[in-house]
């Protein structure tokens, strides 16, 4: 290797001319080993340098410097000549002086004379460069292979779980925001292994290249959607994104057309939509709201005794009060087996009907707020009661939502797009509901009917989270339910006389604000969750069927199936796209699971030592569903299993040569035409096509353009000149398009709107079909 001012071998690849001493500092050759060239610059010397570099690897540098310098003077002095003998040692004290520095900054280790490695520290900038082109090499073949993610927020086990299979992060903004300020030079001297400082490095190399991988929050713009990215995200139509409460109304309403008994159906409680402006479900709402309270009122008298309910002297309800109500329930009977159209058909109230409608639920709130005591005997009231057990048992057999019903008529208000129990009121009162919601239009609330007869555990009540995972393929949609969930208990003990959130709402962020009363029953826990084992050791003291908890857990993936289905004509079917649903689960009395809401964002965080294991395992198995079967179809999926599938298939482009297909049968004009009111104009038409005759030939587009004032001005012509039985003259010939045309035109009645002419057109469509999982 050559140094500025010292010769160098001549068969060297790169060799100087040495030039005198007495040389101008113009004339001099310089020559600079960049310390970004040096390992370069080690595998191009000749075979002689690498001899002279395997001999200074050894243990005593001196005396194997000594042996090279020797070594080059032997072989300097043939070169160069016996005169030239002082200056040949100079230059071969300060060769080997260049050969050390050499090895010490490009030579990362040494070999000492018993064999063994010891490390030998890197020149600084050597170092940077060294890491740098690591890194550098580390990130093509990341880019290569699409592993690059991104990840926004706290989910540390998504970064674990990509981490450990080799993908690489792209670090957003607002992570280590001081870190990614400094420069790179500063990066490199603090970067060690798995330390902060090489997240952020690795980050700058690919900060122009694309994620290959991102978990997003739901409000976060889609970046590098042309690359298809796995991302967490599935987008929907604003009315049908079930994640939201207003959603969930709308996926609710359509899908009885994909209920399937045993597959897919919603077993929800009944929504409105009041936060809007519409009239037509505002009226809707209150005419449920009468019927519930006239299934209220009955139900109120058989959960009471009849001595309880009557006062034959100071009662100040009158019987026909329970009349109308018996009356009510039987006109929905009637409705819900469509006995009658006329039934179902909705009509004006008369102003008869309103007084006594407004007298009526006055009279029975008294009853059931105020327990007022109606004036008949103990017989009478009886025979109500029986009435009332018969009929009710009638609708419930037809409406199952109507078992959920009790008998305070209460509903909770829900904020449309809001989530953690924020702005959820529960209301009895007609007037206060509409009050309410009028008054906060900005939340668009929507009013549930309030669940009165839930499953208790320890007189408590309680829901249950479950996980549903939906990814979307080149040509499959996949809904998947995980296996594991666990319940949340409300800190309070239920009961329907006290409306506050604590009893009510078993929401965990809204629970952890109270303490728990020291009255509820001490077998349950005091973090307010319990697993799933925990949940069917419940059921098996309280002498469940054995297959009680297979049932519900059906019922779960059918409620789950159900949405996606209602709202795939609503969806975007992008490849790679998936998202982590959270679904918030109720039991009735008979252990039918009844979906609440669905979360999009689930809360993952170990709050309590339930989620602290159920949470990462969901995410883990969640990354192996995405991630892993994705590369391997036989790859585990841990607690995740395919609960249905629906093959879809989209064409974009326009098919010209397979154009929409309209197959029919033409409509036959009548032989004895009816009989209308002007005689005239009946006339006109039977002397029009008694002179014409079907027929494909060109005369057609001739008999099309001819004005029909002229037609029947010559028509009637014909008629006055000529007899009925003669007719002189060729015969107008018209195609039997241009009979029916006329005739409809000579027929129809003033001001009935004529057909307009059939036009042709262009388009496609793709079915979807649902194939349930083996």
């Amino acid at each position: 290797m050559a140094t500025k001012g010292h010769p160098i071998n001549s068969g060297s690849k790169t060799s100087l001319q040495m030039m005198p001493s007495g040389s101008t500092s113009n004339n001099r050759a310089r020559y600079v080993n960049p310390v970004t060239k040096i390992r370069s610059l080690i595998h191009n010397l000749d075979s002689e340098l690498g001899l002279l570099c395997g001999q200074c690897s050894v243990r005593k540098p001196p005396q194997i410097g000594s042996n090279i310098n020797v070594s080059i003077h032997n072989r300097r002095q043939g070169e160069l000549g016996s005169g030239a003998n002082a200056q040949q040692r100079i230059s071969s004290h300060y060769y080997q002086e260049s050969i050390n520095k050499l090895l010490a900054r490009t030579s990362s280790t040494s070999t000492s004379g018993s064999g063994t490695t010891t490390r030998m520290p890197l020149a600084p900038d050597a170092q940077k460069r060294q890491m740098w082109n690591v890194y550098r090499k580390r990130v093509t073949d990341a880019y290569r292979n699409r592993k690059i993610f991104t990840v926004h927020g706290n989910y540390h086990t998504v970064r674990r779980a990509l981490l450990r299979r080799g993908w690489v992060e792209k670090l957003p903004a607002s992570r280590y925001t001081n870190l990614q300020s400094m420069s790179e030079d500063s990066l490199l001297e603090n970067a060690r292994k798995g330390n902060d400082y090489e997240s952020v490095i690795i980050s700058k190399m690919i900060n122009n290249f694309p994620s290959f991988f991102i978990w997003q929050g739901k409000g976060q713009r889609d970046l590098f959607s042309e690359v298809r990215p796995f991302r967490n995200r599935v987008r929907r139509s604003h009315f049908m994104d079930f994640s939201t409460k207003v959603g969930l109304v709308g996926c609710a309403e359509q899908e009885s057309w994909y209920r399937e008994d045993g597959v897919c159906g919603m077993s929800y409680p009944r929504f409105y939509r009041l936060g809007g402006n519409s009239v037509e479900e505002r009226m809707a709402f209150i005419d449920d709201y009468q019927h519930t309270q006239a299934r209220s009122l009955l139900h109120y008298i058989m959960e009471h005794k009849p001595a309880e309910l009557i006062d034959t002297d100071n009662g100040t309800i009158m019987s026909s009060h329970l009349d109308l109500a018996l009356t009510k329930v039987k006109q929905m009977v009637r409705q819900a087996q469509h006995c009658s159209l006329d039934d179902a058909r909705a009509k004006p109230p008369t102003p008869t009907e309103v007084v006594e409608t407004h007298t009526f639920m006055v009279q029975s709130a008294e009853v059931l707020k105020s327990m007022a005591k109606f004036r008949v005997n103990e017989t009478v009231m009886k025979e109500y009661i029986r009435l009332a057990t018969q009929y009710i048992g009638q609708i419930e057999a037809l409406r199952p939502d109507y078992r959920w019903d009790g008998s305070r008529n209460l509903w909770i208000l829900k904020p449309g797009y809001q989530s953690q129990g924020i702005g959820i009121v529960i209301r009895n009162s007609l007037d206060e509901i509409l009050q309410w919601t009028s008054s906060n239009q900005s939340r668009k609330y929507i009013v549930q009917k309030y669940i009165e007869r839930p499953y208790l555990v320890h007189r408590t009540k309680f829901d249950i989270r479950q996980y549903m995972l939906l990814t979307i393929g080149e040509s499959k949609v996949t809904v998947w339910t995980y296996r594991n969930c666990y319940l949340r208990f409300s800190s309070q003990e239920f009961t329907m006389d006290d409306l506050r959130e604590s009893i009510h709402l078993t929401n965990n962020s809204v629970q952890k604000r109270y303490k728990n009363r020291l009255s509820r029953d001490p077998r349950l826990p005091s973090h307010n969750m319990w697993s799933l084992d925990q949940f069917k050791n419940h059921l098996q003291e309280v002498g469940a069927p054995e297959n009680t908890w297979a049932k519900i857990y059906s019922g779960f993936k059918q409620n789950m199936v159900a949405v996606v289905m209602a709202s795939l004509d609503e969806t975007e079917l992008v490849k790679n796209a998936f998202e982590l649903y959270g679904c918030d689960f109720m039991l009735d009395e008979h252990y039918n699971p009844i979906l609440i809401e669905v979360n999009a964002t689930p809360d993952l965080s170990p709050s309590t030592e339930v989620t602290a294991k159920i949470c990462p395992a969901a995410i883990k198995d969640c990354i192996r569903v995405v991630v892993d079967l994705a590369k391997n179809p036989l790859a585990p999926t841990g607690q995740f299993e395919r609960a249905f599938e629906i093959n879809y298939s989209s064409n974009k482009a326009p098919d010209v040569q397979h154009p929409l297909e309209i197959n029919g049968k033409q409509m036959t004009i009548f032989e004895d035409l009816p009989k209308l009111k002007n005689p005239n104009r009946t006339r006109m038409l039977h002397a029009i096509l008694s002179n014409v005759k079907v027929s494909g030939g060109r005369k057609l587009d001739k008999a099309n353009k001819a004005p029909a004032r002229v037609i029947k001005a010559t028509a009637f012509a014909k008629k006055k000149q000529v007899p009925e039985q003669q007719h002189a003259g060729p015969k107008t010939i018209l195609s039997s398009t241009t009979r029916e045309n006329l005739a409809l035109q000579y027929t129809a009645p003033k001001g009935f709107p004529l057909p307009e002419r059939r036009m042709g057109g262009c388009c496609t469509f793709s079915k979807t079909a649902a194939v349930p999982a083996l």
